[in-house]
Order: C-alpha cells, then structure tokens, then sequence
C-alpha cells in the first residue's frame, strides 16, 4: 500500500497476468478517507520479472472505482461490508474481460453477493465498461474470488467462495465453502442449484483450481494459516487467459 496513495491500507486479494515485456497485478485496496474506509476500488502494478525480487511499480493512473450497476459503498443494514474486490481476468473471442466480487443493489439486504463483468473497451486495460452482473443469484451475502473456467462437458463453470453463515442458498445446506455453477452460456450463470466443491468444514477459504493440477482445488487454510492443497480435483480447465500480445505504457 502507498500511505500517499489513494491504496492507503492494505492489499488485498487479486490477479496475475502475463503481458509483453511483464507481468501486470491488479488488486484490492481501500483508502482511509473515502465512506467508512471499507469502499474497495482495484489498482495495478507491474514487474519486469515476476520469478525475482524486482519491485512491483504502481500505475497510480489506474483505479478502477465501483460504478452502476453495482453497490457503491457499504449499506450499513447489510450483513457484510462493500465488495468490490478479487479482480479475475479473462479473454473471450478476442476480448478481455474482468470479474469482481460485488454487491447488486437491488437484491435483498444479506443476499446482495454478485459476480460483476467488465469489459475493457478496445481491449484497453485503462478504460473499462461496466455490464450487468453475470451471476447475481439471491441467496449469498457475498461471492468472493470468482474464477471462470472450462468443463469436460465444454460448459462454463463460475466458482467462487462464501461463508456458511452467508449462504443461503436452496440446495446447499448452508456448507459454504468454495461452490460453483455452470452454463453454457458466458454472460448467463442462472440461480439453479450450485455446486459445492470443497465446504467450508475443509477448512480452506479463498481457495484457487489449478488447471496445471488437474483441477485440484488450493486455498488458505482458516485454521493453520497458509496455502495448502485440498486433494480435490475438479478437472476444470483454463478459459482463454493469454494477454501476451498486450502491453501497457509505464
């Protein structure tokens, strides 16, 4: 964080992406003096070598604010803080597009968890349109650390992690944990039954599939700390996540 910066608290969560000549990271911060000092906005750096101890160097220009048709800071009736947070990259028939973990306005105060799209105009990663959420079921609190991916069956599958004390989904019992839903169609995730992958009695949160390890689900461990292995494998495989023929003026 920049304690000059409008990031002038902690990083959070976010995303890698390969780009020519680098490596770009967009992230979660917040700053002490908007709303409450929980409004999160998305930032970006860059590194020359991600595999060293080359400095990551902010793109102070960048700071992707929330907009409609999303909740633009905290409502204080509601079971959680704002979200706008865990930015997820994606390539789809040559354009890129990013997911958050958000808030939809309209939905009932506790189930207000949404995954937002953005796309970024002319593939531009300084200059984003914000499209209507591709999942906003109802019944969580929160979606945090939306992922996208391919299944066997060739669907999209939507995965994403919640608290069992914010999830109210129909069919899931209150597990929690890291859960899915599948479409075949990229900006259409309808409210059906999600799919619980790891619960969150596995005591991993946050977690990430790994492709490279067919599928196998790795995230934070809420009771030890760090990042461990689940010995669950999903299969799921990348969607298009190659940005190598971007680049971004420093």
């Amino acid at each position: 964080a920049d304690p000059h910066g409008w990031d002038d608290t902690s990083i959070w969560s976010g995303d890698i992406i390969k780009i020519q000549g680098g490596y770009l990271m967009f992230y979660t911060s917040r700053n002490q003096a908007t709303d409450d000092g929980m409004t999160q906005n998305i930032g970006v750096a860059f590194t020359h070598h991600i595999q060293s101890f080359d400095r990551w160097f902010r793109i102070p220009s960048i700071r992707i604010k929330p907009d409609a048709p999303y909740e633009l800071h905290h409502v204080p009736e509601d079971l959680t803080i704002h979200a706008w947070r865990d930015p997820f990259l994606f390539r789809h028939e040559e354009q890129i597009y990013m997911l958050l973990s958000a808030k939809d306005p309209e939905r009932a105060l506790g189930k207000k968890g949404a995954v937002a799209l953005l796309k970024a105009r002319n593939n531009n990663l300084e200059d984003w349109e914000y499209l209507p959420p591709i999942c906003q079921p109802g019944f969580y609190a929160e979606m945090e650390v939306p992922q996208l991916y391919k299944s066997a069956a060739d669907e999209y599958t939507l995965v994403y992690s919640t608290w069992a004390k914010y999830d109210f989904a129909p069919t899931t019992q209150q597990s929690g944990g890291l859960q899915g839903l599948s479409s075949s169609s990229l900006f259409d995730f309808p409210a059906a039954a999600p799919t619980v992958f790891l619960p969150e009695t596995a005591n991993l949160y946050a977690c990430r599939v790994i492709p490279e390890l067919d599928g196998e689900i790795v995230g934070f461990d809420i009771t030890t700390g760090g990042i461990r292995r689940s010995g669950v494998r999903t299969g799921l495989q990348h969607v298009d996540r190659d940005f190598s023929s971007y680049s971004i003026e420093m």
